[in-house]
């Protein structure tokens, strides 16, 4: 009897261990949640280069890429040439590429059910993105640009050094404000230039304005963003979905530039 019971025993012990280590393990025993996150942080922080980050996450990323909710909470990145300020995201059922390709290619979005998003953009970082950039700063003949914001609208002026014979100082100044297009851009809107305060004919003027459109363009996110309100007040514009991003409790990773 007790042979037979040592018998039992070892066949138990014997098929514990073939479970543990014979047979294969699932596809989703080596995937870590916790570390395919902080990949996922990493690559939005190296992407993004942000001044400050913090990334909140319900959920994942599972081995399919998929995140219940995530929330992103910026600080001085840089998109499409301009400093943001401050970018806050709330996305809902996300899927990312697999984490098993973001050594290839880093993770990228692949769908999602719902995003909510607001930006502050300041009237400093869009005249360094919009004048300097734009019109180039080592380009002797432009000086003295500036741009206001003002109630409603925008006033940009600056002075053109033509040689011509002599050399003379030709003022253009402009009026316009801002608009979304696309749900990702901010253009400028009923605009009107004047050379010397004389209205330049609206042909002229749109081809001058072209070269500067979008002024803003939110696009290069990752999150496909759908832009709902701009406000604009004296120093800075406020732009954001219908509804406004919101943290919540969850796994939380920070960053602060050094």
């Amino acid at each position: 009897m007790f042979k037979k019971s040592c018998a039992g025993v070892t066949m138990v012990f014997g098929l514990v261990l073939f479970l543990l280590f014979g047979a294969p393990l699932p596809a989703s025993a080596g995937h870590n949640e916790e570390a395919a996150a902080q990949r996922l942080f990493d690559a939005f922080v190296s992407g993004l280069k942000p001044e400050t980050m913090e990334m909140i996450v319900d959920g994942g990323p599972d081995e399919n890429g998929r995140v219940r909710r995530i929330y992103l909470d910026l600080e001085g990145c840089e998109l499409g040439g301009v400093r943001i300020e401050s970018l806050k995201i709330d996305a809902s059922d996300v899927t990312f590429t697999p984490p098993a390709t973001w050594d290839e290619k880093g993770p990228d979005v692949k769908e999602m059910l719902d995003v909510k998003a607001s930006a502050v953009i300041l009237e400093q970082d869009v005249n360094d993105a919009l004048l300097v950039k734009q019109f180039g700063n080592d380009d002797e003949h432009w000086h003295d640009l500036s741009l206001d914001f003002r109630e409603g609208g925008i006033y940009a002026r600056g002075y053109y050094l033509a040689k011509f014979i002599f050399r003379f100082d030709i003022l253009l100044e402009m009026e316009g404000s801002f608009a979304i297009r696309h749900g990702q851009e901010i253009w400028l809107d009923d605009y009107k230039i004047r050379v010397n305060k004389v209205d330049v004919p609206d042909g002229l003027t749109e081809r001058a304005i072209s070269r500067i459109q979008p002024v803003i363009d939110l696009g290069e996110f990752p999150f496909p963003l759908v832009l709902d309100s701009i406000i604009q007040e004296e120093d800075k514009v406020l732009i954001k979905s219908r509804l406004e991003p919101k943290p919540f409790e969850g796994r939380t990773y920070t960053f602060r530039r050094e």
